[in-house]
């Protein structure tokens, strides 16, 4: 049963301000209107968390929170026309997306009329279109602009493809991070995908644009979709069309706008590019450990191979995407790529001290795990060469099982129940606890608890690497342990 809260009425009105009850647990918009008809009311407005308000109007165009674009609204009368949510208007059916190495020039779309259902007292459900038919392929600067001819690119050149939607001010700390430590532009350049047309964001792209140091695509759904989710996902996909098909590049850095970057951030993946094109056992590299709160990440120059995905700064080849692009799901992307019928037993490369840090506590996930944990995850403040490490023992799944196995086995050896005993760590550990203790471990040593389709965060085949009173730490359940 929803919950019904009253809101206090106040004396003046704002155009787009529902004045009147607020109720929890509504499952549906069509079930919020239903609530607006049954009572004196005008206007609706509904969000996918199952928050609905109803009441009066001069505008039914009612949302809480500007950076947030899960809401749906309208009128309580379908024979009352609404405007449209502007951020969600559906844009002209755009020409079919036709893959070519051959950059082409894109020239700035006329702005659509906006039409909805929302008008008629109906919500718009998302699109079932693939990646490649929610929008253009069009870039929205102020005149005619040309992306880099990439069928004369050198096969080495990755761009950075950097995500962002309408916070500008996060936008700006990103790219400054970028550009302070990208040493090599013409190996690096970067193409900014924006979701919508917020113009402070578009102003932000626009200075970068006019000094030549990025390029921007513009991504505009035809359709609206209820989630943040839904239409992140949606962009994802999208982005990555345009990078890998329409474009032609062989593999792609990606970025989000509340992420800033390790001084060393390029270098790591400039050195880490070779395996993942050599060993067809790893689908990424991601310059973020999940687990990468200063007492827990300390070794600036260990890597590892791991079953989850981390995200949050990560490479991937166009071959992979041509492999998931069919499946491309709805909403949560990032657990699309942990599931096992898409990980097929792959790994990703993951630096033991993160070479990203997010700063992005306002965003769809609504600052899911920012202070508990994302928040501490230290930056790396100790640049490494990357391109003149020995990287070998991650090359090959066989060179990195017997990396760990003599790790493990090197290590003094304890089970979890015994560590209140240990009265200090001086040496490298192996720690062997079972699953059913698993809460009680990652709440001891201040890791991140959950999993994905049953991986932990940072784990290879059970392993969990981590640094531990300045030591060397390993949480094992059974192997490798002898």
């Amino acid at each position: 049963m929803p919950f019904l809260r009253l809101v206090i009425l106040v004396p003046q009105m704002c155009p787009g301000h529902i004045i009147g009850p607020e109720r929890f647990g509504v499952s549906s918009p069509k079930e919020c209107m239903g609530y607006c008809r049954q009572s004196q009311c005008n206007c609706w407005s509904w969000k996918d968390d199952g928050f609905c308000r109803t009441g009066k109007a001069e505008k039914c165009t009612y949302i809480a929170s500007e950076d947030d674009d899960r809401w749906m609204y309208g009128s309580c009368n379908p024979e009352q026309r609404t405007p449209a949510p502007v951020k969600v208007a559906p844009m002209p059916v755009p020409g079919p997306l036709v893959p070519s190495p051959v950059a082409a020039k894109f020239v700035p779309r006329p702005s659509p009329a906006p039409v909805s259902k929302q008008g008629q007292g109906e919500g718009v459900m998302p699109s079932t279109a693939s990646p490649t038919q929610l929008a253009s392929t069009e870039l929205k600067p102020g005149a005619e602009t040309v992306l880099p001819d990439t069928s004369k690119a050198d096969s080495s050149v990755c761009p950075v493809l950097l995500i962002t939607h309408q916070r500008a001010g996060y936008l700006q700390r990103a790219l400054q991070s970028i550009f302070e430590h990208r040493v090599r532009p013409e190996t690096n350049p970067v193409i900014a995908s924006q979701d919508g047309d917020n113009a402070d964001v578009r102003s932000v792209l626009q200075k970068y644009e006019a000094t030549g140091q990025l390029k921007f695509l513009q991504f505009s759904p035809k359709t609206f979709m209820p989630t943040g989710y839904q239409r992140l996902c949606a962009h994802y996909g999208w982005a990555f069309s345009q990078i890998f098909d329409v474009l032609g590049y062989e593999q792609a850095i990606v970025l989000e706008e509340d992420l800033e970057i390790a001084s060393d951030f390029f270098s790591y993946f400039q050195a880490t590019l070779p395996l993942l094109r050599s060993d067809s056992n790893l689908f990424c590299v991601s310059a973020w450990n999940d687990n990468g709160k200063p007492e827990l990440a300390q070794n600036s120059t260990a890597i590892y191979r791991s079953d989850f995905f981390p995200g949050l700064g990560w490479m991937l080849l166009r071959s992979f995407w041509s492999e998931v692009k069919k499946k491309w799901p709805k909403e949560y992307w990032d657990d699309f790529l942990r599931r096992t019928d898409i990980r097929l037993e792959r790994q990703c490369l993951r630096p033991e001290v993160s070479r990203t840090h997010t700063f992005g506590e306002k965003g769809v996930s609504r600052g899911q795990y920012y202070k508990a944990h994302l928040v501490s995850n230290h930056l790396n403040e100790k640049p490494v060469d990357w391109t003149s490490m020995n990287l070998s023992h991650v090359a090959t799944p066989a060179a990195f099982d017997a990396f760990l196995t003599q790790q493990v086995n090197a290590a003094k050896k304890f089970r979890f129940d015994e560590l209140e005993k240990v009265a200090q760590f001086d040496q490298p550990v192996a720690i062997r606890y079972d699953d059913k203790q698993w809460k009680r471990v990652a709440h001891h040593f201040g890791l991140m608890e959950d999993d994905k389709a049953g991986i932990r965060r940072g784990s290879y085949k059970g392993v969990l690497p981590f640094t531990w009173h300045q030591q060397p730490a390993y949480l094992v359940r059974d192997w490798p342990m002898v």
